[in-house]
């Protein structure tokens, strides 16, 4: 093992394709140039080759584990251990508290065993392009009635000056320091967020969105209330042409965002499960609609 060189590049998309991981190449540069993330490789020391890899991200007192990948015919052997513990290792040492992140069926086993613990499922939801399409031209108002019906909230286009107070409330919601990733996504993405106020001017909720191909990925989107996030969504949907929409929601069974999605004509799968090992933070201020739907593939 040994940390990621700019020589790797080619040869973990060659690793990335054996496995059929399906993480999207832009994410993972944005990722990449995070001044504090680190990633590591596994080689095979007869043929040299790449045969695993991991990365680790640190958002001030939560870090989050990601992108680990081991080549099929490498499996068996413990590299799957020794690259997470590579990365939980790097991560406490950058005074992170709590590491998460979103492990497969086949790797909870795994985490399990290395002391991380269940918090609750992820589910991917889907909006197809031709649903969507249909109900804009049937329907201005998506989600039906009560779509911004909280008094005086207005919903408009996130501009860069909106992002001191946004950091502030993301981190005070989420729990971790995502301005990097938020900023890096919106200058991939210029135009596509939004943020809803109050009459006061308070932020209520915000939405970030990107791109995978033909289809929109919403995250992150936080709101004080299903109001605001059927205001920030409506908005948000309207404006993306029809085009098929992703969002990915690590939340339990009882969060308001299932219905809300459902209620648009999302439809849901389980996913991943999202681990932690640590001290995990509660939740508190705004509610998770959507994550940053790359962060912990």
């Amino acid at each position: 093992m040994r940390r990621m060189d700019d020589v790797d590049l080619r040869r973990i998309l060659e690793l990335r394709e054996t496995v059929r991981w399906s993480g999207d190449p832009r994410a993972f540069e944005l990722l990449r140039g995070m001044d504090e993330a680190r990633w590591a490789v596994a080689e095979d020391g007869g043929k040299g080759g790449v045969v695993g890899m991991v990365g680790a991200v640190p958002l001030g007192e939560v870090g989050i584990l990601c992108h680990l990948a081991v080549h099929h015919g490498h499996r068996g052997y413990g590299l799957g251990s020794r690259l997470t513990r590579w990365a939980v290792s790097y991560l406490l040492s950058r005074g992170v508290r709590s590491v998460r992140l979103d492990s497969t069926r086949a790797a909870e086993g795994l985490y399990r065993s290395m002391g991380f613990a269940p918090v609750f499922a992820r589910t991917e939801y889907r909006l197809e392009g031709g649903v969507l399409a249909a109900r804009l031209r049937g329907d201005r108002h998506l989600g039906g009635p009560g779509t911004g019906g909280e008094k005086g909230l207005r919903v408009a286009p996130l501009s860069f000056g909106d992002l001191p107070e946004l950091y502030g409330v993301d981190l005070w919601s989420y729990g971790a320091d995502r301005s990097a990733i938020i900023l890096a996504t919106l200058r991939q993405y210029p135009g596509w967020g939004l943020v809803a106020r109050d009459a006061s001017g308070r932020v209520r909720g915000y939405l970030v969105r990107s791109a995978s191909g033909a289809t929109v990925r919403v995250g992150p989107f936080m709101a004080s209330s299903p109001d605001v996030a059927r205001a920030l969504l409506t908005r948000a949907l309207e404006t993306d042409g029809g085009r098929s929409v992703e969002v990915s929601l690590p939340a339990p069974k009882g969060s308001p965002a299932h219905a809300l999605l459902r209620e648009f004509g999302f439809v849901g799968r389980r996913d991943r499960l999202r681990m932690e090992l640590g001290e995990t933070a509660p939740a508190q201020g705004l509610t998770a609609y959507a994550t940053t739907p790359y962060l912990a593939t």
